[in-house]
């Protein structure tokens, strides 16, 4: 089986494709996704806006019955295209002077359920439904999963050969932020793009594991030709950035500071320290108005176990579940997350202003131990990587 499928993708026209292509809606807040929808009509938004807009009382089915709708409209406007040959897409993405360059394709449902396409997170049944259902209805799917492989030398020649054709489309979305698209349609360099993705054993989700196990769901009920893959961004794993994802509690379970720091140093050493700063071999907390840093003591380390050596989930088994009370780290929401890249600026700010008790500041992972992790079929603790890129919806869309 082919490793990789080309597909007719649609895509905006030209002129309206900066103002169509938004970020995950996870990235905006709810003032700026008002401000989107009141400004800009050509905004991909404006097609899920029933899903976003929660004080109207209507049923979901009817919420994704009217994205269906609001996507035709689009198309019959002409505001969006579907290619007539089903081709690959390479995607070069230039980000704040940062370059990544995959291929947008579809990958086979079957590689999923058999472990080719590997996972290194648990994921939500409630979700998988939700989604899956959001696929069953609209018919189309907007954001590509986020797929790693293995750097091949071969594989990047033969894209950067084709990368010197001029692209088919440029997106400038601010002269920070660009995206060139090459829709490859020719039969012979298709074939070669194939046979080289069909030589990488393994690829691994970066991003998207939601997405991807909900595809898997919707075939399990159709079983249908047309619900046999979903569309992914396949990116060399070098080239992927992977950020810390700090943790913020709002309160210390009933514990004032000094009985905190104290069962903390049962198990850590534990030294004052004066800022934040990259340090290997432990994570940074801080609490009431310190910087401390914590390093799990010898006897309590476990160097045979790959999630043992992950700030994630020491932090998980020795602080948050046995001293803070955090037993469900999906659920409990005194529990909060921060990917801002701003050494802790953001949440030392929220701590002294009251807002939470304690902060986590932790260590980004690396490729390799998010690989060792999904090969050995174990699982991070939830948010465990911020992997960038963090990909615009609506360059391509899949239909089905």
């Amino acid at each position: 089986m082919r490793a990789i499928k080309p597909f007719c993708a649609v895509r905006p026209v030209a002129s309206i494709a900066n103002e169509f292509c938004t970020n995950p809606l996870t990235l905006y807040s709810e003032k700026e996704v008002k401000k989107i929808l009141k400004s800009n009509s050509k905004s991909f938004l404006q097609i899920i806006k029933d899903n976003i807009d929660y004080n109207k009382e209507i049923s979901f089915e009817h919420r994704l019955k009217k994205i269906h709708y609001e996507y035709q409209r689009f198309k019959s406007n002409g505001f969006l295209i579907k290619d007539k040959r089903p081709g690959l897409y390479i995607k070069e993405i230039t980000k704040n002077e940062e370059k990544i360059t995959g291929i947008i394709a579809t990958v086979p449902v079957v590689d999923y359920k058999n472990g080719k396409i590997k996972i290194h997170e648990n994921t939500i049944p409630s979700r998988e439904n939700k989604f899956k259902d959001y696929l069953k209805i609209t018919r189309f799917n907007s954001e590509p999963v986020l797929l790693a492989y293995e750097n091949q030398n071969s594989l990047k020649n033969l894209i950067e050969k084709i990368k010197q054709l001029k692209p088919t489309s440029e997106i400038n979305f601010s002269k920070n932020e660009v995206y060139k698209l090459w829709y490859i349609n020719d039969k012979n360099e298709l074939l070669n793009l194939i046979n080289e993705f069909n030589k990488i054993p393994n690829f691994y989700i970066a991003d998207g594991h939601h997405r991807s196990a909900s595809s898997k769901l919707l075939h399990n009920d159709e079983k249908s030709s047309s619900t046999d893959s979903f569309m992914a961004y396949l990116v060399p794993e070098n080239e992927l950035k992977i950020k810390e994802f700090n943790r913020t509690v709002t309160d210390l379970n009933g514990l004032n500071c000094d009985s905190f720091l104290k069962e903390i140093k049962s198990k850590f050493d534990v030294k004052t320290v004066n800022n934040y700063s990259c340090k290997k071999n432990g994570f940074y907390m801080y609490l009431n108005g310190q910087f401390y840093f914590l390093s799990l003591l010898k006897q309590y380390t476990n160097p045979n176990s790959p999630l043992d050596q992950l700030d994630a989930y020491i932090l998980q088994e020795k602080i948050l579940k046995p001293i803070l009370g955090i037993k469900n780290v999906r659920t409990d929401k005194r529990l909060g997350y921060s990917h801002k890249s701003d050494s802790m600026e953001s949440i030392k700010k929220d701590i002294n202003e009251g807002k939470i008790k304690v902060g986590f500041g932790l260590r980004p992972i690396s490729i390799d131990q998010l690989k060792i992790i999904a090969d050995l079929g174990l699982v991070m603790p939830p948010k465990t990587s911020y992997i960038y890129p963090k990909l615009r919806s609506g360059v391509t869309i899949f239909e089905f």
